[in-house]
């Protein structure tokens, strides 16, 4: 019977012993050197930083170029974290509920100028669609971060969130 007892006590407190994420932020998804290699690609493109680049022109049937590599920061593929960020939905449903999105670091990213560098853009995908508070609030998006890219038409994504939950953003 104290076998019993013991058994339940431990399922019990089990949520007491759930690993807690990792609070992330933006700078700490740029491995070592990548912010210098991005000043040198933003200083040999200088326009590109600014919006503009031959391929934004609609007659050259271009979209503003992405600037930026996918390297990653290895040690982070598998870790439980926790990131801020605002949401850039692909679709949403009827019921306003999302399943994939892009984390992106700054309000208005990847709509009115290039996109962010791919390793400053985190895909997401929800296993169940979720509602996301207000659309233009920041969030915080909490689930297993993947070493794994996304190549799509908003911008490009070195890194995949496996959405666990969300928070609104309160910091």
């Amino acid at each position: 019977m104290k076998y019993i007892l013991f058994a339940i006590a431990l399922v019990a407190a089990a949520p007491a012993f759930a690993e807690e994420p990792k609070t992330l932020y933006w700078e700490e998804l740029l491995p070592e050197g990548e912010l210098e290699r991005l000043e040198e690609l933003y200083a040999s493109q200088p326009m590109a930083a600014f919006g503009h680049s031959p391929y934004d022109d609609p007659m050259m049937g271009g979209m503003p170029v992405q600037i930026g590599t996918f390297n990653v920061v290895e040690e982070l593929e598998g870790k439980l974290v926790r990131i801020p960020g605002f949401v850039l939905p692909f679709e949403y449903s009827k019921s306003g509920e999302i399943s994939e999105f892009l984390l992106v670091p700054y309000f208005g990213a990847c709509i009115h100028v290039p996109p962010p560098p791919p390793n400053q853009l985190v895909y997401v995908e929800a296993e169940k669609p979720a509602k996301l508070g207000q659309q233009w609030n920041a969030i915080w998006a909490i689930g297993i971060l993947r070493t794994k890219k996304h190549i799509n038409e908003l911008g490009d994504a070195a890194y995949t969130l496996e959405l666990q939950g969300w928070e609104e953003y309160d910091d």
